[in-house]
């Protein structure tokens, strides 16, 4: 059995670097029906006790769960109650799994995504769904790399449903929307989160400006120009922003057909994006959870080509600069060892979907968060 690496405490001072001298001593095991002997210790400088359990991604859990098969399954479009029939548990059970997992891929993209290289253009679109029901879209910003198509943040923003409508449809608006309050500049504010984690790990520099690629949206536009990315130009630093209509073809000469493939895949691949389908997001907490875990598993467990030949198994991080052994062991970890956020320099975006921060419609109350999540 490994040493404790260091104290759950997070304001302990042994708990970013471990004791070297008599480490941490033993103060007794228990037997549990899952894990069979589970020991515990303390801490010398803060008298804490905690077990080998503490450091497990199964802290607290009642039951073994293969995660590798579970975020497989749902990298391969089964919806929560499918994967709980195949796994022989309850919806509940599943979603505790995603976050656990989520979690996790947070930890692991958080550490590995500023190792990329920063010499590719990027781009960004809204991926548009809805959650609880159609009158609450949701468009969800992505930031992606041109060439090696690895995917770097996301951010969530519900909005109002747009488009034409039938007076029952209009009724119904004016019966739901007096009961949500909708965030102003939710789309603005998606885009400039997006912005501000691209402007702190590529900033531009002597000859490698910035090239990020979008459509034609207004708030796009606007965003970038008032940012202090946008506003601190000068010889040294550029931006070039590229601006493609969306009227176009979506193929491969699209320059924007790397977000145009990232929403294809999310489309395909993850049951409450489905079109015309019964499985949707009743939580978005819950569907952003899932969704960190799915763009997680396309950066770095899945092939960059399909078409490749057999022996290029490159996922798409190693095409973007990562050491593969590396990417290798950082998901070892991610399905063993647990992630603490106070350990962790976490951007917006992700501390959000970690403390489960985001807002469903119509929802009133929280959502329900762990206090070991929050060590």
């Amino acid at each position: 059995m490994e040493p404790p690496p260091f104290c759950p405490n997070p304001s302990c001072r042994n708990h970013f670097v471990a004791p070297r001298a008599r480490g941490f001593p033993r103060v007794g095991a228990y037997q549990t029906r899952a894990f069979g002997r589970v020991q515990r210790f303390r801490c010398p400088a803060c008298g804490r006790t905690f077990s080998s359990q503490t450091f497990s991604i199964d802290y607290w859990a009642k039951k073994i769960v293969d995660y590798r098969g579970l975020l497989a399954r749902h990298a391969s479009s089964e919806s929560v109650r499918a994967i709980g029939r195949a796994l022989g548990l309850s919806c509940c059970s599943v979603l505790n799994r995603f976050d656990r997992l989520a979690r996790q891929a947070i930890a692991l993209h958080a550490s590995l995504r500023p190792l990329a290289r920063n010499d590719e253009s990027v781009c960004v679109d809204g991926f548009v769904s809805f959650d609880v029901s159609q009158y609450f879209p949701s468009e969800i910003a992505i930031s992606v790399t041109a060439r090696s198509r690895l995917v770097l943040d996301f951010s969530h923003a519900t909005r109002r449903r747009s488009g034409t409508t039938t007076a029952a449809q209009r009724a119904r608006s004016a019966e739901l929307y007096p009961r949500m309050d909708f965030e102003r500049g939710a789309v603005s504010r998606g885009f400039r989160e997006v912005l501000v984690s691209l402007g702190r790990e590529r900033p531009p520099a002597r000859w490698r400006p910035l090239v990020l690629i979008t459509d034609e949206k207004r708030e796009y536009v606007d965003v970038l120009h008032r940012s202090p990315l946008w506003l601190g130009q000068d010889e040294e630093r550029r931006i070039a922003h590229i601006r493609i209509s969306s009227r176009l073809p979506r193929t491969w000469l699209n320059p924007l057909f790397p977000s145009n493939y990232i929403d294809r895949e999310i489309r395909k691949d993850q049951a409450n994006h489905h079109r015309e389908t019964t499985c949707f997001s009743r939580n978005v907490s819950n569907a952003m959870a899932r969704l960190c875990c799915y763009l997680v598993h396309h950066n770095y467990c899945k092939r960059y080509s399909a078409k490749a030949p057999g022996e290029d198994r490159r996922v798409h991080a190693e095409v973007a600069g990562i050491a593969r052994e590396l990417i290798d062991r950082s998901v070892e970890v991610m399905y063993n060892r647990r992630a603490f956020i106070s350990r962790l320099s976490l951007p917006p975006t992700l501390e959000r979907i970690w403390r489960k921060s985001h807002t469903t419609p119509l929802k009133p109350k929280a959502d329900y968060l762990p206090a070991y999540a929050l060590e």
